[in-house]
């Protein structure tokens, strides 16, 4: 783990998960969680070497469940309290994005490399769709 500080080891998903439910069961604020998750999204932890990719996945959408957004203005979104706008994620797409990051692991664990390998697979499909999309006249 190089030079980095032994507070920052990675969390495992047990505890990525655990720290899902307490949002969802409302035992800890958006906030709280993007305090805990920033080390690993943000910070000094983004040097670790995670050995899951769905702990990694997990991280990033606690960090960004306290995004907030401007009714106002579409698009306009930062990370905080909804005190001046409105939550971008409901407790639902909380709730249901656990769910599914749940079936996720699932699926990882039955066939890691199978897993990847679709997920590289989706992502350069994705990338064309936009590039094609992109060169069509408006």
């Amino acid at each position: 783990m190089s030079d980095l500080d032994a507070t920052l080891l990675p969390p495992g998903r047990v505890e990525v998960a655990a720290q899902w439910q307490a949002l969802v069961q409302g035992k800890v604020s958006r906030e709280t969680l993007h305090a805990w998750a920033v080390p690993w999204v943000e910070g000094e932890g983004t040097l670790v070497d995670f050995e899951d990719p769905l702990v990694v996945m997990a991280l990033q959408y606690l960090h960004g469940f306290d995004l907030c957004q401007d009714p106002d203005r579409p698009g306009v979104v930062w990370h905080g309290t909804a005190g001046e706008g409105e939550w971008y994620h409901s407790p639902d797409d909380i709730a249901v994005g656990l769910t599914r990051w749940r079936a996720k692991c699932a699926l990882y664990d039955q066939d890691p490399k199978g897993w990847i390998q679709t997920v590289h697979e989706q992502a350069r499909a994705s990338t064309r769709a936009e590039e094609e999309h992109g060169r069509r006249p408006h």
